[in-house]
């Protein structure tokens, strides 16, 4: 369902709850499974797919990201949503939701990024995010984080080169005025240095999603509420 940036309504989370934010992608090929349920589609070390793992195991979790106006992001609004992860998804007009399409063809030596941070696409059918820079979508999401920051207990930001996060140095900046531990998530493409200022990085290019939820659960605080 299309959402325009001046009708999206924000959230309310609980307190302590866990603040995801980043990039989110489907497993196109698991699409073409009708025998698996939706949830599979997302079990991976995605914003989304972190997100879907901290609820399942009990937590309560924020996922704020951005998605395209086509059917996959209403699978992934309806897959968050049924394990109880409260989701701000901020959908892009005329662009269609990242698949894992863009594994195939990233993870090489020689990816090339811009001066932003983020890979330039080596694939024909894949689209970068339309956004530069501080654009209206990411001042959007930027603003919707900070907000949701007033009563987390822990930032999660996840990045494998997709652009979604423009100012991470921000996020944390803000997290750290508010008392609240700051963890990076990072793939192969995305640049690890831009995460100097959280309070942990968790690389989880060469983990599978359950040792990714492992991981990310670790770094948790215990303050971390459970969903209720």
């Amino acid at each position: 369902m299309l959402q325009s940036l001046l009708n999206v309504q924000s959230l309310v989370p609980g307190d302590g709850h866990v603040l995801v934010v980043g990039d989110i992608w489907i497993d196109h090929q698991l699409t073409l499974d009708q025998t698996v349920s939706r949830r599979e589609y997302l079990r991976h070390n995605s914003a989304a797919g972190l997100s879907l793992g901290l609820a399942e195991a009990g937590l309560a979790v924020t996922l704020v990201g951005f998605v395209g106006d086509d059917s996959m992001a209403d699978v992934i609004d309806d897959s968050v949503a049924s394990a109880g992860v409260a989701s701000d998804l901020l959908h892009i007009k005329s662009w269609s939701t990242f698949t894992s399409a863009h594994q195939q063809i990233g993870e090489v030596a020689d990816a090339k990024l811009d001066a932003d941070g983020r890979r330039v696409r080596r694939h024909k059918d894949e689209r970068a995010l339309p956004i530069d820079g501080m654009s209206e979508y990411e001042s959007h999401l930027q603003n919707r984080a900070e907000r949701y920051l007033g009563n987390a207990s822990a930032l999660v930001l996840v990045d494998w080169g997709l652009g979604s996060i423009a100012e991470p140095r921000a996020l944390t900046y803000v997290a750290r005025q508010r008392w609240v531990p700051s963890i990076a998530v990072f793939g192969p493409q995305a640049l690890a240095e831009r995460y100097g200022d959280a309070d942990h990085q968790l690389d989880l290019s060469r983990r599978d999603f359950a040792a990714g939820i492992s991981a990310l659960k670790a770094a948790l605080p215990s303050s971390v509420a459970l969903r209720t």
